[in-house]
């Protein structure tokens, strides 16, 4: 119980300093081991050990979010005044599903198609969301249903970024009063 109280003092006071490199460090770093089994290939040979490292990866990974939110109150408590209490949790929750739900579709949609070993190139470690972004052109010359899964996961997030700065651009300037 020690070392958990210890775990959680060195966590608050990340938080507390407000130093979000660390923070961020902080979530990504139980995904390593999980990352190894998956670009390492013994995720197919080591099920068990790979669905370990990923549920140790998420475990931390939401108590330090759930340690930031709970060192943000001012702002969570703003957003239930807003939305109310239960939307504020549905939102929280729905996010964190999204995500999961788009890395475990492209990491099973990868291992179906050997992407990106079968496809010419090779990626592991820093960057491979850019490289994979650039050679997924490759992914459109088949056509099988799992390449264009993988090409539409692929580019689902930078596709949503740019739709919503979009329509914040849109909605801000139609707030503005028109130039007489």
């Amino acid at each position: 119980m020690s070392l958990l109280r210890k775990i959680t003092e060195l966590v608050d006071k990340d938080v507390a300093a407000n130093s979000k490199p660390l923070s961020i460090i902080g979530i990504a770093i139980p995904f390593v081991p999980f990352m190894i089994f998956v670009d390492g290939s013994p995720a197919d040979r080591y099920p068990l050990l790979s669905a370990l490292a990923l549920a140790a990866g998420c475990g931390w990974g939401l108590f330090v979010m759930w340690r930031y939110a709970r060192h943000l109150r001012t702002k969570l408590s703003q957003s239930r005044k807003a939305i109310g209490s239960k939307n504020t949790w549905l939102v929280m929750i729905a996010t964190v599903i999204f995500i999961l739900l788009v890395a475990t579709g492209n990491i099973w949609l990868a291992n179906q198609i050997g992407w990106p070993e079968a496809y010419g190139f090779n990626c592991h470690g820093r960057g491979c969301i850019l490289q994979d972004m650039i050679h997924s052109p490759k992914l459109l010359e088949r056509g099988n249903v799992y390449e264009l899964g993988l090409f539409v996961l692929l580019w689902l997030l930078p596709t949503c970024l740019v739709g919503v700065l979009i329509y914040a651009l849109i909605k801000r300037l139609s707030r503005r009063d028109p130039i007489q």
